[in-house]
């Protein structure tokens, strides 16, 4: 079993809805670098919502650190930054 993803859909609500008619894209991405991917091999798997601190459209924004008393909240780290963190 092999797992590829994520991909990036902007939503206006959270919707954790998975669109199998999205894997036409995967195959076409998986194929540049995994020629041999059979068809109908993909299965959707699961959704999740990432929050982002920068909008669609929007120059990328980096990561916030902001305090509530004694807790310390970071917003907007993405996977890099937090697997840097550990």
């Amino acid at each position: 079993q092999c797992r590829f993803g994520p991909d990036v859909e902007w939503v206006e609500e959270e919707d954790y809805t998975v669109d199998p008619g999205r894997c036409a894209s995967f195959y076409e991405a998986i194929r540049t670098y995994f020629p041999a991917l059979p068809d109908d091999s993909l299965v959707p798997d699961y959704a999740g919502i990432r929050p982002k601190i920068s909008g669609p459209g929007e120059p990328a924004a980096d990561f916030m650190f902001r305090r509530h008393g004694a807790i310390v909240g970071l917003y907007g780290v993405e996977s890099p930054g937090l697997t840097a963190s550990m």
